[in-house]
């Protein structure tokens, strides 16, 4: 008897822990979906607030922050190259983001 509820208790256990799997399964494709849509996001570095600057691939709130500043100070960016002008963005950086860098 004792065998038997215990069997049944194991069983209940790994058909919920498989149900949950199958949960999360399906959900992946989902938050990747989200995630693809934000990188492939365009980001025009002439007219974004901070919190579309921040969408940029290793662009922070401080950065973004800097990249309004510079751009408040000195006009519009001619090219996007002129983005490594900004203090704490590099060519690097730039080159990073040039697919969903816009002007």
């Amino acid at each position: 008897m004792k065998h038997t509820i215990i069997t049944a208790l194991f069983v209940a256990a790994l058909l919920s822990l498989n149900i949950n799997i199958a949960e999360a399964a399906t959900k992946s494709p989902q938050v990747a979906g989200v995630q693809s849509q934000t990188e492939h996001q365009s980001v025009n570095i002439n007219s974004a607030s901070a919190q579309e600057l921040v969408l940029l691939n290793g662009i922070g709130e401080s950065k973004a922050k800097a990249i309004i500043e510079y751009r408040t100070s000195h006009g519009q960016f001619g090219s996007i190259d002129d983005l490594a002008k900004v203090k704490g963005i590099g060519a690097k950086l730039v080159e990073k983001n040039k697919g969903l860098i816009t002007l």
